[in-house]
């Protein structure tokens, strides 16, 4: 069995969700947390962006529950 089509290329989506949201995700959160001067914004844009999406409503929920 090819590693590709292992699980119905759940590795495939997987990379590339990473691929695609991590940096886009990631840029966003370490860039908006640097400007609102929270403390650690690589942290946040690395462990935000890992999540994707979910990181972004993370961050989203917290800009906002400080507003």
């Amino acid at each position: 069995m090819s590693l590709l089509a292992a699980y119905n290329g759940l590795f495939v989506r997987m990379g590339l969700y990473l691929l695609v949201f991590w940096p886009t995700v990631g840029y966003y959160v370490y860039s908006d947390s640097e400007k609102r001067g929270f403390s650690s914004p690589r942290f946040r844009g690395v462990i935000l962006g890992f999540l994707g999406i979910l990181g972004l409503l993370v961050h989203l929920y917290i800009v906002q529950r400080q507003d």
